[in-house]
């Protein structure tokens, strides 16, 4: 017998994601508008440094990049 709730998944609810595209989640639920150079510069030091997609986003990106 086959368990039904993993087979009824989307494949990408499976995966896991990157950090990167964890940011771009919340860039996306939040309607910001696009990464400048320093933006994405500060957001691979915040990975580096071991910081949480959450946390980078409110400090990078902030409320002044969100459009609703």
């Amino acid at each position: 017998m086959t368990p039904t709730s993993d087979a009824a998944e989307p494949d990408y609810l499976a995966t896991r994601l990157t950090w990167m595209e964890q940011v771009e989640l919340h860039m996306r639920a939040h309607n910001s508008a696009p990464l400048n150079s320093r933006q994405r510069r500060r957001l691979r030091l915040a990975e580096a440094a071991g910081t949480d997609p959450w946390d980078a986003f409110e400090q990078v990106i902030g409320a002044n990049n969100v459009g609703f």
